[in-house]
C-alpha cells in the first residue's frame, strides 16, 4: 500500500482529501498531514512516502521550497501541487522539480483521481521493474 502525505495549511483542505478520496481504490493510505512547509518536511522525512499532495503558499517557506529540499531525498516521491495560485512562475518552479500535476484549487474529482491514478500507475512500474531486476 502506498503512503500519502497531504501538507496544506487549510484544515478543511487536508481533512476533505482525507475523506472524499477513496484511498483503497488507489492502494494508498494517507498516513499523515501537516500544515506547513517545515512541518511538511520533518513528516516527510519521518514518514518516507511514496506520494505528497501538498499546496504552494504557507506560512513561512513555500511548498516548492519544500520539495526542492526533499527532492534528492526522495527521487521517487510522486508529487502532485494543489494550489489557489495560477501563477506561471509556481507552474515553470515545479515542473523543474518534476511535479506529477500541478492543480489549481477547486479542483473537480476528476482531476484528483486521475492524478492519483498516474502516480500509483508510475509508482507500480518502479516497483515491478525492481523485482524483475
Amino acid at each position: 500500500m502506498y503512503k500519502v502525505v497531504i501538507v496544506d495549511d487549510e484544515p478543511i483542505i487536508s481533512e476533505g482529501l482525507k475523506k472524499v478520496i477513496d484511498w483503497n481504490e488507489f492502494n494508498c493510505r494517507v498516513v499523515a498531514t501537516a500544515d506547513s512547509a517545515r512541518a511538511g518536511a520533518e513528516t516527510i522525512r519521518q514518514e518516507k512516502p511514496h506520494i505528497l499532495i501538498t499546496d504552494i503558499k504557507m506560512p513561512g517557506n513555500d511548498g516548492l521550497y519544500m520539495l526542492a529540499g526533499l527532492k534528492s531525498e526522495f527521487p521517487d516521491m510522486q508529487v502532485t501541487v494543489l494550489t489557489g495560485y495560477g501563477d506561471f512562475e509556481y507552474a515553470q518552479r515545479a515542473i523543474r522539480l518534476g511535479i506529477c500535476r500541478f492543480l489549481l484549487k477547486p479542483s473537480k474529482m476528476d482531476e484528483l483521481t486521475e492524478a492519483l491514478r498516474e502516480m500509483t500507475r508510475w509508482l507500480d512500474e518502479i516497483y515491478e521493474s525492481h523485482r524483475s531486476e
